[in-house]
């Protein structure tokens, strides 16, 4: 199996329990929508931090082998 189907399958797992965690859980309906915006404010930003962590580490392994990573990818922040 690929990491990426892993990966996929991890991120969908997460996100159905999460769900169904907070739909399920007591509270009104206005927490349980601040809730859910948290939490997805919070995977959002989790992803966009290993996103660019992944970056990182693959423009210095290029690096390391010789290509130019500012020309080939840019600055796209």
């Amino acid at each position: 199996m690929s990491a990426q189907r892993i990966l996929v399958a991890t991120l969908t797992g997460f996100v159905a329990g999460l769900a169904v965690g907070l739909l399920v859980a007591p509270s009104s309906g206005s927490e349980t929508r601040q809730r859910i915006a948290d939490s997805a404010s919070d995977l959002a930003g989790g992803i966009k931090d290993k996103i660019r962590n992944f970056r990182g580490k693959t423009e210095d392994e290029l690096s390391d082998l010789g290509f130019d990573t500012n020309d080939d990818f840019g600055d796209t922040q």
